[in-house]
C-alpha cells in the first residue's frame, strides 16, 4: 500500500489543499504539524532540499521506497500524471 506524508503548518493554505486532495482522490495520508517544530522543519528543509511546507513524501508499506514528491502543485501534477 502507498500513502503519503504531508509536512506542514496549521496556516497554510497550500497544506490544506493537499490534505484536501489527497481526501478527494482517496488516498491514505499523514498530515505532520510542524509549528511547534523548528528544529524537525530544518532537518527536513535539509534532507529533502525543499525551502517550503507543504513538503509531501510517497511512501509504501511493503517496502522502504519513499519519493519527495514536492509541493502543492506538484502533488496535483503528479497524481493527474497517474490517470494519462
Amino acid at each position: 500500500m502507498r500513502y503519503f506524508e504531508i509536512y506542514a503548518w496549521t496556516d497554510c493554505p497550500f497544506c490544506t489543499h493537499a490534505k484536501d486532495l489527497l481526501i478527494e482522490k482517496d488516498e491514505q495520508f499523514m498530515f505532520c504539524c510542524l509549528d511547534q517544530s523548528d528544529k524537525l522543519l530544518e532537518y527536513l528543509k535539509v534532507k529533502w532540499d525543499w525551502t517550503t511546507v507543504p513538503m509531501i513524501i510517497e511512501k509504501r508499506t511493503d517496502s522502504d521506497e519513499q519519493k519527495f514528491i514536492g509541493g502543492f502543485t506538484d502533488l496535483q501534477k503528479y497524481l493527474e500524471g497517474e490517470c494519462e
